[in-house]
């Protein structure tokens, strides 16, 4: 191959990395709990604190952010405290490069008791257990 082509593919990858640093991600929490109660949501990372939130059943927060780069020497985390009633729960909403499976831009949950679904553009939502 031509150095010229390596060069067309290294400007093509990079452009791929920066596309979601340019648009940014949203994520999204619904509050699915059965007996239509209210959650009390916690969300924040190492550089943001996105502040308590109450959530009446059906209701949802969400926020945007740009990821940090390059990933592979920086990753950005979402990490959320889940409480109602007698209850709560930790879970990390968002992971760069991990629990966003397909780099998901618009990441939109449903919380559940047993623990968080993350719905998918097509086919059924990806649920996971509460982190211990």
């Amino acid at each position: 191959m031509s150095p010229f082509f390596h060069k067309v593919i290294l400007v093509c990858v990079l452009m791929l990395l920066f596309v979601n640093n340019i648009v940014g991600v949203r994520v999204n929490v619904n509050n699915m709990l059965e007996g239509n109660l209210d959650l009390t949501l916690h969300c924040k990372s190492k550089e943001d604190d996105l502040g308590v939130q109450l959530l009446h059943h059906g209701q949802s927060f969400s926020w945007k952010f740009s990821p940090r780069f390059p990933p592979i020497l920086f990753q950005t985390l979402y990490f959320c405290s889940f409480a109602w009633t007698s209850e709560s729960h930790h879970f990390d909403i968002y992971i760069q490069g991990v629990r966003n499976l397909d780099n998901c831009d618009y990441c939109n949950w449903n919380v559940f008791k047993s623990g968080p679904c993350r719905l998918q553009e097509h086919g059924d939502p990806i649920c996971f257990h509460w982190d211990k």
